[in-house]
């Protein structure tokens, strides 16, 4: 997706926190402990679960203040230590992209999350006061958290059916191709 002045303005500063974009403040993996890291695993899971996937956005406060980061900052991106990180957390990994964008003068980090392809991401190991093993984590309320209610797990679990029904019409139509 390209970013233009435009679009992060309707992104930023026409919208809220949502259950599709979390804004974040810092990002500096080489800073980061394994608790910041964690959290980032969480944020990553809930948003790959939900329709649409959605995105986090480093370099603004919740407020909506344009803080940016740091050169130090993006230099510290590393997608196979972010991959590494995640992996130990989450089952299947989330397809996401990293891009660094330029806005009001200052740099931003955006993690562009997908939706999840067939399999709704799983947490499988727990982290105290973040993650727990067998959790099942989705947005609601602008924040990442615990699938707690029928009602949530239905709408996730439709979604899976849903994907899974087009994926075998689609290998039947290529069968039938052949």
């Amino acid at each position: 997706m390209k970013y233009t002045p435009e679009l992060l303005d309707k992104v930023i500063k026409e919208s809220y926190e949502d259950n599709h974009i979390d804004f974040k403040e810092n990002f500096n993996w080489h800073k980061f402990n394994d608790y910041n890291k964690t959290k980032l695993a969480k944020h990553i899971a809930a948003i790959s679960n939900m329709p649409d996937g959605g995105m986090l956005i480093f370099g603004v406060s919740d407020s909506k203040l344009i803080v940016g980061l740091s050169s130090e900052d993006l230099e510290s991106i590393d997608r196979t230590w972010i991959d590494n990180h995640l992996s130990q957390y989450l089952d299947p990994l989330p397809n996401y992209n990293m891009k660094t964008v330029e806005y009001e003068s200052k740099k931003l980090l955006i993690f562009e999350v997908e939706e999840f392809i067939t399999v709704p991401t799983i947490c499988k190991r727990d982290y105290p006061d973040v993650l727990r093993a067998g959790g099942v984590y989705h947005r609601k309320h602008a924040s990442s958290m615990i699938i707690q209610d029928s009602s949530s797990m239905h709408e996730l679990l439709e979604l899976a059916v849903k994907k899974k029904k087009e994926a075998l019409l689609t290998s039947i139509e290529n069968i039938l191709d052949r």
